[in-house]
């Protein structure tokens, strides 16, 4: 292979570095193709000798190079992948591989021939591993990032494929077991977050409960976010995690988030309670209910007016002027 050509495929390569899955990690951001591709590659090196019959060379290659068309048309989330996503795949391999010399080219669509038809034990191991490192990825990550239908989807997924193998179905279970856990787990946080006070105000951190479109009337309200586009406050919900107050009545009254890692830090932000409904302690139940929720991490918000309040919660004032903040240490 001249060097030109293995330049160019490695161009390639590359863009699966840049590539983002619908994964997380377990530090708050967005999985990258080429890190599901080097763990999933890490998984086949563990169990290679659960197969002692078969060509784990052959496994890690299939699993190397299985996810390579997605460095040009991206990851796809297999609840949304259809028969077109499929056709456009196979033809983006052709494509790639015809960067190559006829020798490597002919090697890398026997790969995915064998991908494609799953006959092989070895293509049958990879098909299993590659479901599975995903629902692992959705074990670490924080259950904020789920999906409500990834709940069902951690129960199921990839139960077909590892039916072949008694170890592998004995792995799926343990991982299932996993996500059983922590799925119970939100749960319990999530109904102690929901508690009513007397006059019937709740919090919540649940996405289906929380409106979008409320929460701009509610920041649009502040002096802070009044001008702050639809847009750019639906882009931070996504990345943020969202509590809501609400009447009774289930009517959103106060709204504030966090950016966080889930680890060592939370950011507060957007902390508002609507103007009709003020006065009436439901900022207090909302920070209680924030506080509880991220236990002992540090903090950080940046406010003007509300220093006073927030000191009751451990934060302190940090800085000067423009850099001025408040922290709350561990």
């Amino acid at each position: 292979m001249d060097n030109r050509t293995l330049l160019e495929f490695m161009a390639v390569a590359e863009k699966l570095k840049c590539q983002v899955r619908h994964s997380w990690t377990s530090t708050g951001r967005r999985e990258s193709v080429a890190e599901h591709t080097y763990r999933l590659c890490v998984f086949a090196w563990l169990v290679r000798r659960e197969f002692p019959e078969c060509d784990m060379d052959r496994v890690m290659e299939m699993c190397l190079f299985h996810d390579l068309g997605e460095a040009v048309h991206g990851d796809v989330p297999c609840f949304l992948k259809n028969a077109q996503d499929n056709e456009k795949e196979a033809d983006v391999i052709e494509q790639i591989a015809s960067i190559l010399p006829e020798k490597e080219r002919e090697e890398l669509k026997e790969l995915f021939s064998e991908l494609e038809d799953n006959h092989t034990q070895e293509a049958k191991i990879v098909h299993a591993l590659d479901k599975m490192e995903a629902l692992i990825q959705h074990n670490e990550a924080s259950i904020d990032t789920w999906l409500l239908l990834e709940y069902d989807l951690q129960m199921t997924y990839g139960q077909d494929q590892v039916k072949f193998s008694p170890y592998l179905q004995a792995l799926r279970k343990m991982i299932e077991r996993d996500s059983v856990d922590k799925i119970s787990k939100a749960e319990k946080n999530t109904k102690q977050i929901e508690s009513r006070n007397s006059d019937g105000f709740y919090i919540t951190k649940d996405p289906e409960k929380i409106d979008k479109r409320r929460v701009v009337e509610l920041l649009h309200q502040s002096e802070w976010a009044k001008e702050r586009p639809e847009s750019m406050i639906f882009k931070a919900m996504e990345n943020s995690v969202s509590y809501g107050v609400f009447d009774k009545y289930d009517f959103m009254v106060g709204y504030a988030r966090i950016i966080t890692d889930h680890v060592t830090t939370f950011y507060l932000m957007d902390v508002i309670i609507d103007e009709k409904y003020r006065h009436q302690g439901l900022g207090t139940i909302l920070m209680d209910a924030i506080m509880a929720d991220v236990g002992d991490l540090w903090g950080i918000l940046h406010t003007e007016d509300a220093q006073e309040f927030y000191t009751r919660y451990g934060f302190k004032i940090k800085g000067f002027g423009q850099d001025q903040v408040m922290e709350k240490e561990r």
